[in-house]
């Protein structure tokens, strides 16, 4: 049986870089990735999905190596958010802290910072793909493992970075709180004639808001996730391309001249989601695993890296061989991640909520808040959280 300090179960975003972390602390790792690791090049077609990272959580990159590694064609760094409702005149807009950062973060394509993550991996670390966990022994102060592949490891931890659907979550049986939004989230590329430069865009509409997301500005190309009913996202996918630009131009609800889409459409449903503990004996979540919140402000990846970094400030090799140190330092990190994870995922929701449609009761009070909003210290909040 192979030893190592820590298993990663889950290779993509938040898995990968959890690996490159603990690999730099010196901990020897072992990451599972269920499928082939992806590879792109520079003429690769574009993955739909599409992340901004806070430019704090883009520092934490650079410092770990993985910054290098992504193909910098590939990735587009954006200093202003501007944020409309087009059933009312209330806007904000958020500007980078020079001071602190030079933006407020980069959009990339999500294969495109895994692959990066993956390309920092050094020789702490050991891979293996197209493979999955069979089953797991979670007891006493080591965790073992059988591997699908019949490989057999014991380790100090065992994190998953999974995904929502985790199998080490449901085998620590810790249960998770589900709330849909009866909505999807449609996302796709599309070329933009006259947008405003390094700047992310949000406009609410009834039904939920679109993010114009800029990818590639020199082809001014913009990636846009569009929260719609279940249904309307269903006819939107369906619909003719003149149809669906058209439909785009409006919900953006600003002249920017012509639109033009550039690629497939695809959707997938919108749901908040808490686990109710963030660790079992020596089993820890990170990530999506963990929590889902609603794309309003692009946080998805940026909690799950924020998750990293607190647990490897908790965690060291003295910690994981002692199972009442490793337990205070594995309660510490749950407590504070909970309660950011909340903070933030509710915030998100209310936003939601308000902005979705139009009871008689919400329209003045979306104006009068975005134009407070835009006036007072919370705007910085929002900007800290904001993702896209």
């Amino acid at each position: 049986m192979k030893r190592v300090d820590i298993i990663i179960s889950g290779g993509g975003m938040i898995g990968s870089i959890a690996a490159v972390a603990a690999s730099r602390q010196g901990l020897s790792v072992l990451l599972i990735e269920a499928q082939a690791a992806s590879t792109i090049k520079q003429d690769s077609s574009r993955d739909l999905r599409v992340s901004a990272i806070s430019a704090d959580n883009i520092n934490y990159l650079k410092g770990l190596g993985i910054f290098t590694h992504l193909l910098q064609d590939r990735i587009q760094s954006y200093s202003k958010m501007h944020v409309w409702d087009n059933r009312g005149d209330g806007e904000i807009t958020f500007e980078a802290d020079y001071a602190q950062n030079d933006c407020l973060g980069y959009l990339m394509e999500n294969n495109n910072l895994v692959q990066a993550a993956w390309n920092s991996l050094d020789d702490n670390c050991q891979t293996v793909q197209q493979t999955q966990i069979k089953s797991i022994e979670n007891e006493g102060a080591q965790i073992r493992v059988e591997l699908s592949n019949g490989d057999k490891y014991k380790s100090r931890l065992l994190i998953a970075a999974e995904g929502r659907n985790s199998f080490v979550r449901a085998y620590a049986q810790i249960k998770t709180k589900e709330t849909p939004y009866h909505q999807k989230g449609l996302v796709s590329y599309i070329k933009i004639e006259n947008a405003p430069i390094q700047t992310a865009l949000q406009a609410f509409n009834a039904g939920g808001p679109i993010g114009i997301l800029p990818i590639n500005e020199a082809e001014k190309i913009f990636s846009i996730v569009w929260s719609l009913p279940e249904q309307q996202a269903d006819d939107w996918l369906q619909c003719e391309q003149q149809i669906f630009e058209q439909g785009v131009t409006k919900a953006i609800g600003k002249d920017f001249g012509k639109i033009t889409l550039l690629s497939k459409r695809a959707a997938f449903p919108l749901t908040q989601l808490y686990a109710q503990a963030y660790f079992k004996n020596r089993i820890v979540l990170c990530g999506d695993s963990a929590h889902g919140v609603h794309p309003l402000a692009g946080q998805g990846v940026n909690l799950g890296i924020g998750d990293i970094q607190q647990l490897l400030k908790v965690i060291d090799a003295s910690v994981l061989k002692d199972d009442d140190l490793l337990h205070q330092s594995l309660r510490k990190y749950q407590r504070r991640r909970i309660s950011k994870v909340k903070e933030t995922s509710e915030m998100m929701s209310i936003l939601h909520h308000l902005f979705k449609d139009d009871e008689h009761i919400k329209k003045p009070l979306r104006n009068i808040g975005l134009k407070v909003i835009n006036k007072l210290p919370f705007k910085k909040w929002l900007a800290g959280q904001a993702g896209s």
